[in-house]
């Protein structure tokens, strides 16, 4: 590429891309914006743990050793279940 089509594609890209590229991020931040409002209105829900016989269920499961990963997993999925 010569200078001179050099100079031609950088005033190109000034004119015509850039500006493109300024709209589109500023509708992308507008959204996140507005997304990151809507999740700070909504209400706090209050944390639910689990039921003793929730709890139960994991403990009875045939899983070995008991506080093995599975369980930790198993926990953590039911808790999950119950907060979303």
């Amino acid at each position: 590429m010569n200078p001179k089509q050099e100079e031609a594609l950088r005033e190109y890209l000034q004119e015509a891309i850039v500006p493109l590229i300024e709209q589109v991020l500023v509708k992308k931040l507008g959204q996140a914006m507005t997304f990151a409002a809507e999740q700070l209105m909504q209400p706090k829900r209050e944390w639910q743990g689990l039921t003793e016989e929730e709890i139960n269920d994991c403990w009875d499961s045939p899983l070995t050793p008991p506080f093995g990963m599975k369980h930790a997993r198993m926990i953590e999925d039911k808790l999950k279940r119950k907060n979303t």
